[in-house]
């Protein structure tokens, strides 16, 4: 009987994205709110023009990584998840590039944007490189590299080592599309696979998140511009007790400077 429960528990339990993952860092509401009420997101211009450049970005770094053309690309939005699964299991058999390569285990799922195949000790294994717009290692970039190993090698892949691939400010480019030196790693090996407990624990907590019936309650403060602009700021902020009489009704506060 207590089996029957905790697998019924377990089904119950949704997989969590990584970006999931990294919405509950920033915010429990935010994370709930990503769940039950995704309808009332409203993302800025500025937002939607970095998810632009992010994917442009990403781009680039399969040329760079893959520069003859013999990897191969996972698309869960064409494929389906299960196949995208199934499929980043197969590839990893073999000895070519894996573009998104998808992970799913302790109750969450990530992609990782380049797997490239090395040999250790005259065996197959894989280094792994998360691509980022930006021209600097952030904090929430090296959870974002911590979620990404602890998935990756929970799901059984001889992962050895995790690097960051960010934009090197001083590049210029050369023409002829070419964009070899745009990138350049920070390797995250060592801080991200020591991590693994640390995210287990972000995976329970934002599941419990996710479960409750009702949203966290949570004033609006810093965590609501970083590390991220949150979509949701506008129902936040609605949501505050609003003055009876606001601050522009107090005598002279129009005059002074």
């Amino acid at each position: 009987m207590g089996e029957f429960l905790s697998n019924k528990r377990e089904a119950a339990l949704r997989v969590l994205s990584k970006s999931k993952l990294l919405a509950f860092r920033q915010c429990p509401k935010r994370l709930w709110l990503e769940i039950h009420r995704p309808d009332l997101r409203e993302d800025s211009s500025g937002t939607q023009a970095s998810f632009i450049v992010g994917h442009q970005v990403g781009d680039i770094a399969k040329q760079v990584y893959d520069p003859r053309g013999k990897g191969a690309l996972i698309d869960p939005k064409v494929e389906g998840f299960e196949a995208a699964f199934t499929r980043t299991q197969t590839l990893l058999q073999a000895n070519q590039p894996v573009f998104e390569a998808g992970f799913r285990a302790q109750g969450a799922l990530a992609f990782a944007d380049v797997m490239l195949p090395i040999k250790r000790g005259g065996k197959r294994a894989w280094r792994m490189v998360e691509v980022k717009s930006s021209t600097s290692v952030k904090d929430y970039h090296r959870d974002d590299a911590a979620v990404q190993a602890f998935l990756a090698q929970a799901c059984g892949v001889p992962l050895t080592g995790i690097a960051l691939a960010h934009i090197d400010s001083s590049w210029v480019y050369p023409g002829g599309g070419d964009y070899n030196g745009l990138l350049i790693e920070s390797d995250l090996t060592d801080e991200a696979f020591s991590r693994g407990a640390e995210v287990r624990g972000w995976i329970e907590d934002a599941q419990g998140i996710a479960a409750k019936k009702k949203e966290p309650r949570v004033s609006i403060g810093e965590q609501c511009s970083a590390p991220y602009e949150c979509g949701f700021f506008s129902y936040c902020q609605n949501q505050e007790p609003q003055a009876k009489q606001p601050l522009h009704w107090l005598p002279g506060a129009l005059s002074k400077g």
